[in-house]
This record gives structure tokens, sequence and C-alpha cells, in this order.
């Protein structure tokens, strides 16, 4: 198995640049085996823009060239965005793209510029919303025409190659479009206008610290009734057809059934997410999910399979594991790793963005069967067994195949291990097959998704190989993806780094950074992660309004810098944000209460666009709550001065810990904890001789398979302090003890903290 596998990875690559080279191969050469058409997309590294190196159509990838041509000529743009594991931005490319007529009228009128949405993420953010508000609808392939000034006018998604009914085809657009520029040039440039006027308002504007206060319990809550109320009790998740898996969803419930006891709550967790794991969404063969499910079951999926989907369900799993204990979580959570080690890794040490739907123009063919295939491969008698496990005997449920699921749900948890050397016979097979196209990009954001679930299943897990994965990652982009002026870029492909950073590479790259120092204690992580906080304030901080916006204040060509608050299929830079600056503690609090204001309203008004920003709601206010403030001490602490004796103080220090928090005690009772320690710093005129840590309460939590000590409620310790010799001491000026603690609740421990107590000394 193991050479099989080595084999395959050995391959990977070779089969990824067959695959972008073979798409209608025949039409797009000429006799002799040449090119019949190459265009500037050629020295591109993003694998979805090479599809289109070779099509007729002249393209430019967005960037100086492209856009001064535009306005030189006065030329509308034409401008296509899509990604590598996009369905109908494939059939675009071959019924469209690579048509040489309707390539002929795209180069004669327009300026064709082809965008990865993955690695332009502002462009797609800004042309999507226009697209949405042109056609109330989106999607990608997204095609939008633009005035030379890059102001879109008119938009839609997939356009057929030929008129069909109830949908003009692409030929007759581009001479409508066309058409309107050269005879009413004025009124187009007005709408567009108007348009790009709106996008700003939707996408920045429309944001303002409208509260005087923090928001309050009133937001969470009503997020907790929405999804309540689009919970499916039939099979799970949230609304139907198609089904995301919505992870930050899931996130949030977990985290009001920590701060509630709601069983109610961790029934709805676990139930979606055990439907999903025996679903065809996830990929029983092989592990890892889908992108999502077309039907309501979670039976069906869209094939493809992203870095990010994998990365938040990772932790989802770990989490229910957590509190569960079901081994059943634990066993999803760790063939989505064994998925990624296997398939999405790079040799350098990042992760590849995603895994595409489709082979040989046929989406679903790498990873459904046939019951005669299965048999061919396991025989009868193993067949007999695996087609039961695996749904094969109630017949096919995809275009006359099968997707494989597990109709016995949980309960067929023991005949899953019996037929486990069936699963690898059917995955070592399925290896032989043509591989779907693998983007390798390593894209910052979505590797820092992956770092935090890989550190977080360490903690849990305590497998040293999750440990070891995270930490290659994350140098990797600290000695690659990182400039020497310190800024982060976006990412690199096959030796190329690229794009300007945006704040959610920041956001989720410092997410993974203090996910490494929680499960290590090594500050070198905390270090970079702080560094890179600051740099973030520093060029994505709103001083007006509060909040962070997505671009930098120098981007270029942009119409509009947007603040993009929403949870998409990843959760927003801004609510990752929120929860790091809440994690890092008192000196980032305040940004992180400007972050909660300046998005309060629109967070009540739509509570399912921010999922995300609940959860670090619900954490903000939580920590409030259990103090009584509004920022939240969850550690207060009083010394006092006993007595003394020849010049030695008697000193007790009060500790009082906010309910539902706990802190390591002295010692700890495991090496990778933080103990609560005092000490004095070295420039004081008093030293000291010695504390008497208690003992603490021995405990075992949810979130750790040992036993370790802790203190909780209040407690008080005794220290001893003498003046240190040839030292005065000033009587007006107090000494100040510093105690280092690390907070933690059921479910999360926080960065060690530093309290500073003021301490009169006679």
């Amino acid at each position: 198995m193991k050479n099989t596998i080595q084999k395959f990875l050995t391959c990977l690559l070779l089969f990824n640049l067959a695959w972008i080279a073979s798409a209608d191969e025949a039409a797009l050469k000429n006799p002799d085996g040449s090119w019949k058409w190459t265009n500037r997309l050629i020295h591109e590294t993003s694998p979805y823009l090479l599809l289109h190196a070779h099509n007729p159509v002249e393209w430019y990838p967005w960037g100086d060239e492209a856009l001064a041509r535009a306005k030189k000529e006065n030329k509308l743009i034409f401008l296509s965005v899509g990604y590598s594991t996009c369905y109908w931005c494939h059939v675009m490319e071959r019924e469209v793209f690579s048509n040489p007529e309707i390539a002929a009228l795209m180069n004669k009128d327009f300026i064709n510029i082809k965008i990865d949405r993955e690695e332009r993420p502002d462009l797609d953010e800004i042309y999507m919303t226009a697209t949405q508000l042109l056609t109330q609808r989106g999607g990608w392939p997204n095609s939008v025409f633009l005035t030379p000034d890059l102001k879109p006018f008119y938009a839609g998604t997939y356009f057929p190659p030929t008129d069909v009914p109830g949908r003009p085809g692409f030929p007759t657009i581009l001479d409508a479009v066309h058409e309107a520029w050269i005879t009413r040039e004025t009124e187009v440039i007005e709408s567009a206008n108007q348009i790009s006027d709106t996008i700003e308002l939707a996408t920045s504007r429309g944001f303002r610290a409208l509260t005087a206060t923090p928001p309050d319990r009133s937001l969470t809550t009503a997020a907790l009734d929405y999804l309540r109320t689009t919970y499916s009790h039939a099979y799970g998740g949230f609304g139907g057809s198609p089904k995301f898996p919505s992870p930050a969803n899931l996130e949030f419930l977990l985290g009001e059934y920590g701060r509630v006891a709601d069983e109610s709550l961790l029934k709805m967790v676990t139930y979606t997410l055990d439907m999903m794991a025996y679903g065809g969404m996830y990929d029983q063969i092989g592990g890892g999910f889908h992108r999502y499910s077309v039907d309501a079951k979670w039976l069906v999926p869209h094939f493809e399979k992203m870095l990010y989907d994998n990365a938040q369900l990772a932790k989802v799993y770990l989490q229910a594991h957590q509190l569960t204990q079901e081994p059943r979580y634990r066993r999803i959570a760790e063939e989505i790793f064994s998925f990624v080690f296997r398939e999405m890794t790079a040799p350098e040490g990042g992760f590849y963005a995603a895994l595409d739907a489709e082979t040989d123009a046929e989406e679903g063919k790498y990873y459904v069967w046939t019951a005669d295939e299965i048999q061919k491969i396991l025989g009868k008698k193993q067949t007999a067994r695996f087609a039961d496990v695996y749904g094969v005997d109630k017949g096919p449920n995809f275009e006359g195949k099968n997707v494989l699921y597990v109709p016995n749900g949980a309960a067929a948890e023991d005949a899953l291990k019996e037929v486990e050397s069936a699963r690898e016979k059917l995955l070592t097979a399925r290896f032989d097959r043509e591989y779907p196209l693998l983007d390798t990009k390593i894209i910052v954001n979505w590797n820092g998704l992956m770092i935090d679930a890989l550190a977080y299943g360490y903690q849990v897990l305590g497998k040293e190989r999750y440990l070891i994965a995270a930490s290659k990652a994350a140098q990797f982009i600290l000695d690659t993806l990182k400039k020497p002026d310190g800024e982060l870029c976006h990412t690199y492909t096959a030796g190329v780094v690229k794009q300007d950073v945006y704040l959610d590479d920041y956001a989720f790259f410092v997410q993974g950074l203090l996910g490494l120092y929680q499960a290590t204690g090594d500050k070198e992580w905390l270090n970079s992660a702080k560094g890179l906080t600051d740099a973030m304030i520093q060029l994505f901080w709103d001083d007006e309004n509060g909040g962070f916006y997505y671009t930098k204040a120098d981007a270029k060509h942009l119409i509009v810098r947007t603040k993009k608050p929403y949870d998409s299929a990843i959760p927003s830079g801004n609510a990752v944000a929120v929860a790091n600056l809440l994690t890092f503690g008192t000196d980032y609090r305040g940004y992180a209460e400007e972050t909660l204001q300046s998005f309060a309203q629109s967070m009540s008004q739509s509570p399912s666009s921010f999922m995300y920003m609940h959860v670090a709601l619900n954490r903000y206010l939580t920590a409030g709550e259990d103090s009584g403030t509004a920022t939240p001490a969850i550690v207060s602490a009083i010394a006092k001065v006993k007595d003394q004796d020849n010049g030695i103080y008697n000193i007790e220090l009060h500790l009082k810990i906010a309910a539902g928090w706990h802190v390591n005690a002295n010692p700890a009772g495991q090496d990778n904890l933080i103990p609560t320690t005092i000490t004095v710093d070295t420039d004081a005129s008093f030293e000291i001789i010695s504390v008497a840590y208690p003992k603490g309460r021995s405990t075992r939590f949810e979130f750790s398979s040992e036993s370790l000590n802790v203190y909780e409620e209040s407690f008080t310790v005794p220290l001893l302090l003498k003046q240190k010799p040839n030292m005065k001491h000033d009587e007006s000026v107090p000494i100040t003890l510093q105690l280092t603690y690390q907070p933690c609740n059921e479910t999360e421990c926080l960065l060690p903290q530093t309290l500073d107590i003021p301490l009169e000394v006679p």
C-alpha cells in the first residue's frame, strides 16, 4: 500500500500537467502537434489561467498592460473570473473560449482579461457584487463587462456558445454590448458610475461604528434563533439543497453549548456531523470532504475538494470528539489529515489549494463506481459485505454509478473496520485512474486554516505527525512568502511568489501561529503572531470607522476598497482578526471591540452572513458576563503586606478567577502547560525569596485525556520578599508584582497573560 501511494505521489504533478494540456487538445493543435494559439496566460503559474493559455482568445492577465491598452484604444474590457475546480468555468472554456469564431469577436472589440479568483479575491469580490446587483444572482464563471475605467455595467455568469430559449448566446451578448458602447457611450458610463457607487456602499461605506457601546447578547441570541429555524431535523445541516457544510454554524453552536449546556445544541451539531460523515459528500474511500451536496441528504456531492473546507471540518470534528469522546469523530478528523498529507501537501511543506470535480469533462468520474468494477477488484465474497456496508446493494445513485455512502450511519462503525482492507484495495485501484486537476497554488490564508487544524489535532490527539506538518508549513510561509520588509505575499505556485497580501492572509495565518503556540508553548510562534498582527493593524485598520479593510491602502487598480466582513466558504477575515485580538489580551482588545461595533448593525440584520463573527462575539461576551464588566478581567489580584521581620516581608497575594474559567496551577501537571508564576521586575529594589504555590485541584477536562492541576474561584499565594543589598526603596513608589497565568475554560485555552499587581511596601 505504501509503495503504491509513493508511486502515486511521484506521478501526481505529471498527471496534473497532462490534465491541463489535454482539454480539447485536438481542436487546439495543428496536425504536427504544435499549438494553434498561445496567449499571454502562458507566462502565468495559476493552473486555472494555464487552462486558457492556448485559447484563440487574446487573454491578458489583470495588470498594467491590459488596462493601459483599454484606455488607449477606448475599448471595453471583458473580464472573466473563475477558478480551477469550477465546473461551468471548464464548460465555458471548452464551448466558448476555444471557439475561433467567438474568439475573433472578442479580440476585435474587447480587451479580454482572465482572473483566477483565488489569486485575486479582492477583484472577485468587487465584480461578483456587481453581478449580483445587476442580475440578482451570482456564480462562476463570472462574466463582467467594464468601461476602460474598470467600472462594471453589464454582467452574467455562464453564457452558452449559441442562443438557447430564454438565454442569449455569448456572440449575441458581445454584439449587443459593443453596440451599446459605440452608440451610447455616455449612458454606459453613467450607468457604470452608479453601479460602482452602489458597490462601494455595499462593501465599504455601509459599515459604520453605529453603537456607542459594545454589541450585546441579543446578537448571538438572534443568530441562535436563526440556526434553530433553518436547521433540518430530518438530515441535519441548515436549509435545503444544495447543502453546504457550514462549519462556522457548527462552531457557533458548540460555543453556545459550552455556555448554556443545552443538549439540543450539541445534538444539532453531532447529528449534522454524522449525516455528513456517512453521506456521499464524504469521500468514503480516500477521506476528506467534497465541496457540497447537490441534494438535501448529503448523498450526491459536487466532487471538488477544497483545502479550506477540510481544514475547518477537521477542527469541528476534533471539537466534537473532545466534547463527546466518540471515536467516530476522531476517525473522520484523522482521515481528513491523511488525505491532505497524501494528496494536498507540497514537498516544500505548504498545502495545495484544491482538487477538481471532473476528469475527461465528466464530473465525479474519479470517485464513482459500478458494482462490476468493485467486484472485479475485491472478488465476489468480499464485494457482498462491502456492498452492504457502503450502499452499493441498493443500486446506482448517480448517473448509473454509485457514490459510496454508509446507509446505517454510526451503527456501522464496527462494520467499517471489517471492510477496511477492501477500502484500501479500492483506493489503490483508484490511483490508476486519471487524476483530477490538482490546483498547486499554496495560498497563505487557506494554509493558515490547515495549520490551525493540525496544531489543534496535535493538542487533542497527541500525534507528533500533525505538529511536524503544521510547523513545517508555518515555517515555509515565514521563510518563503514573507518579504524583506516583513509583509506577507498571498500565493506561491511552482516556485513563484506573487500577489499583494490581503487581510485574510494575516488573520488566518496568525490564527495558525497562535494554534502552534498553544500546542507547544514555543514563544517563537507567539512572537511571529504578534509581529504579523501589528503589521495587520498598520496595513488594514480603518481609523475612522473601526474594522479592517480587505486590501492595503496602496492597492492598484481597484474601484473600491472593500471591508468584506461576511463569511463565505471561509470565515470573514475581520471575524478571525477579532478572535485573534481577543486571544492576545488587553493591549489588543480595543481593536476587537471597535470591529464588533462597526459590524453590529449588519450582524443583527443578517445573522447567517456573520456566523464566525458571532463565534468571536460569543467569546467576548462570555468573558464579560463572567466578570461582570464590559472589558472582562478573567483574573484579578490584590497584594498586601501581612507582616515583616528583619527586612523579610510576608506577603499575601489574593487572586480571584472569573466563573467558568480556571488557570493552570504550579506545577500544572503536564509539561506542555504554562504554570501560574509570580515574579518581580529585575530592576525592582526587592526580590522574591520564596513562593508557596497552592497545590491546586487535580481534574480532567474534556479537551484533555490527562489530568492536570488548576486554580479556580479564589485562592491565596503566600510569598516572602526582601530588599536587595545596596538598593534603597522609595516608599512613594509601589513595587509591581507580575502574575503570569494561562486562562482556560471547558473548551479552550487563551494565550498566557501577564497581570501587573501593585504592592505598597512600608
